[in-house]
């Protein structure tokens, strides 16, 4: 390859990227849906999309595989012994919002089957912010009632309800807005929340 010029991806990757696409954009609407609907969303036949993913649980698997990579390329700017745990959790929150609803959708389905290999593929993200809640309740700023990995799933809960309430018109908020509720989720006093998100978006 000559210096300064870019590899042009080949048809069959771009086939796979053009079936990830609708495979996302298809369970998004339906979770239920089959291959046939995502092959008819991508634009090809239901071979094409066999012969990149062998069942629809491999599919889903590459999917939630794509999200992680998203979410782990935003952990690096996570710091977990932040001397401001709730700062640093808003702008967490504030970082990753559009990946968690452009993915929330799909996470929510493989994690019906609590496939192995699907929570190790989300486990790098899960295991800093347990972290970083974990600071935040030495500090006593969070919530201390149960541990940091149960909390951690009271968010992911509540994160997916801001979603389903955003795609079902019950909900008109932003990420700011999701911010704020987990901080009081974690039993941050409102006008302490508050000043975080602010921090966290200056």
């Amino acid at each position: 390859m000559r210096k300064g010029t870019e590899r042009r991806p080949s048809a069959r990757e771009r086939n796979r990227r053009s079936i990830l696409d609708a495979a996302q954009a298809v369970l998004r609407e339906d979770p239920d849906a089959s291959l046939d609907e995502v092959a008819a969303r991508a634009g090809v036949v239901r071979r094409t999309v066999y012969g990149h993913f062998t069942s629809r649980h491999d599919l889903v698997v590459a999917l939630v595989r794509a999200a992680s990579a998203d979410f782990v390329e935003q952990v690096g700017e996570v710091d977990p012994d932040a001397p401001d745990p709730a700062g640093e959790l808003a702008a967490t929150l504030l970082r990753t919002w559009s990946t968690s609803r452009r993915y929330g959708p799909v996470i929510a389905l493989a994690r019906r089957t609590a496939d192995d290999e699907i929570r190790a593929a989300m486990a790098p993200f899960h295991t800093i912010m347990i972290r970083l809640l974990e600071n935040g309740q030495r500090a006593g700023v969070f919530s201390r009632h149960v541990a940091a990995p149960v909390l951690a799933e009271v968010l992911h809960a509540g994160s997916m309800a801001y979603q389903h309430a955003a795609q079902d018109g019950r909900w008109d908020g932003d990420e700011a807005d999701v911010a704020l509720g987990h901080l009081l989720t974690l039993g941050v006093p409102e006008t302490e929340a508050r000043a975080a998100v602010a921090r966290a978006t200056t």
